[in-house]
């Protein structure tokens, strides 16, 4: 059953709404989709989550049309706009009707973050592997404080529907992760993935991969030449890959630096 939170809150106190949407705490890195079932029977109907946090540990968050720039599901018969209503947690619930790999996509519109000292802001940089932008910073006659980022979000899960699954295919995020290896197919050991800018592999990123189970597992990799990154997949139960591409802002964009943030999440059988 789907919850509506924001609906709710938005009776009690309107002005309330935009404040819970727009504070997003700065430690919270991960943005991510979380169906209900990776491997869903056909007919079968699966509610998906969006979740925010660090370590493949996270919030569930409500479906929120002002920050939707784009949320479907594309099946092996084409791709599908779902039922979406303001406020509903988990985000949205759908019938799967088509054996074969089926990927949930959702990108979110910009928001931004204020770091107040260039400390913090680098500590970010380090997090997210970005550090050697702190020179480019300064190169830039960027502020010491009060730095500006202007951060966009896209998710996508793999989900294999009816037992049937193959390899990921581009959906057209401007950053998206995309397994080229059949993370669904028991005979893999270890999964590729590659990571895109615009349609164009990207190196030379940190990307960090978890592990789901007790305890949560990570190994943080640097895409090659080819964008691409390679790892151990014969544990089973949920992985969420993740990536992070930073670049300096224009003038008119109005703040220092734009920051795109790419998740995706798969289930190994």
């Amino acid at each position: 059953m789907r919850r509506r939170v924001a609906s709710a809150l938005r009776r009690a106190c309107p002005t309330c709404v935009a404040m819970f949407l727009t504070v997003q705490p700065v430690a919270a890195h991960e943005f991510w989709l979380d169906p209900a079932n990776f491997n869903p029977a056909v007919g079968q109907s699966v509610p998906i989550s969006i979740r925010i946090g660090s370590d493949f540990a996270g919030d569930t968050y409500p479906y929120v049309r002002a920050l939707d720039r784009g949320l479907a599901i594309v099946e092996e018969n084409g791709s599908h706009k779902p039922k979406l209503l303001d406020g509903d947690d988990p985000a949205l619930e759908y019938r799967f009707t088509t054996p074969g790999l089926a990927r949930v996509w959702h990108r979110r519109a910009p928001e931004p973050v204020v770091f107040d000292t260039f400390a913090k802001f680098y500590e970010n940089l380090v997090e997210e592997g970005h550090e050697a932008l702190a020179t480019e910073h300064r190169r830039l006659g960027k502020p010491e404080r009060k730095i500006r980022e202007l951060f966009s979000r896209h998710a996508k899960a793999l989900i294999a529907v009816g037992g049937k699954s193959g390899a990921d295919r581009a959906v057209g995020l401007p950053l998206e992760l995309i397994a080229e290896t059949d993370v669904y197919d028991i005979a893999v050991t270890r999964a590729t993935i590659r990571l895109l800018y615009e349609g164009r592999p990207l190196p030379g990123i940190l990307v960090k991969v978890f592990r789901g189970g007790k305890p949560i597992t990570s190994e943080r990799l640097r895409t090659d030449a080819e964008g691409r990154i390679n790892f151990d997949v014969s544990n089973s139960g949920e992985y969420l890959v993740a990536a992070v591409q930073m670049l300096p802002a224009k003038p008119a964009d109005k703040t220092d630096w734009l920051s795109l943030w790419a998740s995706l999440t798969f289930a190994r059988p």
